[in-house]
């Protein structure tokens, strides 16, 4: 694919129309060009090219000399750039706000177990269990890669107002971000914690939480499926009244028992 198409493909991933795509990848090739010279280098029809320019013209991407014939150019690639980043915010910006209002006030919390596809949605669901956490944070990382900066940045926060944080880990450099994250929390490592660790193959554990003895989650890390992105899913659960989530309870309160003494009340 050459570098047209791959820019003609990105406008439109940001809102243009395929001719408006084309139109405006033509006419930043030329310094300036007629409807027929346009329509030409983008292979579209001559007839669809003048409502095309109409369109890109209000949208600010466009700017018409009034000869004959009728002569166009484009904005820089600079101010374009601008003006469509601009739009596509003001996309997010009317998406939150709308789905916000539609959103209940009040969600019921529905029983059970939820699937979670993607590292993304994982994150978040680790961030939003964080940020509800009330007295105590359990939080294993089985690999340094996933405990990210939006992690961190919750941990932070809710210790800064008195929720106990404890982080099971067995890599040093993720001691050192917690450290340099300024989180007040008790590190521990365990033979069990070694062990997941120590486990090769695909899937693999990657991040377990467990939030006020009650909300859990568990992630697995699969094969990388593009580079350097993590391949995780993980299950969830926000109560501790069926297998799993009582299972994953009794994991975590067994580790910190033996191995956080001093931090943990052993009459929970």
């Amino acid at each position: 694919m050459g570098e047209a198409e791959e820019a003609i493909e990105a406008l439109e991933e940001l809102g243009l129309t395929e001719y408006q795509a084309r139109c405006f990848v033509a006419l930043a090739q030329l310094p300036h060009g007629t409807a027929k010279e346009i329509g030409q280098v983008a292979d579209i029809p001559r007839s669809r090219v003048y409502e095309t320019m109409d369109r890109l013209r209000e949208k600010g991407l466009v700017e018409v000399h009034e000869t004959e014939p009728r002569m166009y150019q484009s904005v820089s690639v600079d101010t374009a750039i601008q003006i469509l980043r601009k739009e596509y915010e003001s996309y997010f910006d009317t998406a939150e706000r709308t789905l916000n209002q539609l959103e209940p006030t009040y969600k019921e919390a529905q029983q059970g177990v939820w699937a979670i596809n993607t590292y993304e949605q994982v994150t978040g669901r680790i961030v939003d269990l964080i940020t509800d956490a009330n007295d105590e944070i359990v939080l294993i990382v089985l690999d340094e890669d996933l405990l990210d900066e939006n992690s961190l940045n919750a941990l932070a926060e809710v210790g800064d107002r008195g929720v106990n944080i404890h982080v099971g880990m067995v890599s040093e450099a993720t001691d050192e971000r917690v450290e340099n994250a300024e989180v007040d929390a008790t590190v521990f490592t365990t033979d069990l914690i070694e062990w997941f660790t120590a486990m090769s193959g695909s899937p693999r554990l990657g991040r377990l939480l467990m939030v006020d003895q009650g909300p859990v989650l568990v992630s697995a890390l699969h094969e990388e499926q593009l580079p350097g992105v993590p391949n995780e899913t993980a299950v969830w659960s926000d109560g501790i009244d069926h297998g799993f989530a009582t299972f994953a309870e009794r994991v975590f309160t067994y580790e910190l028992k033996d191995n956080v003494p001093m931090e943990y009340d052993e009459d929970r």
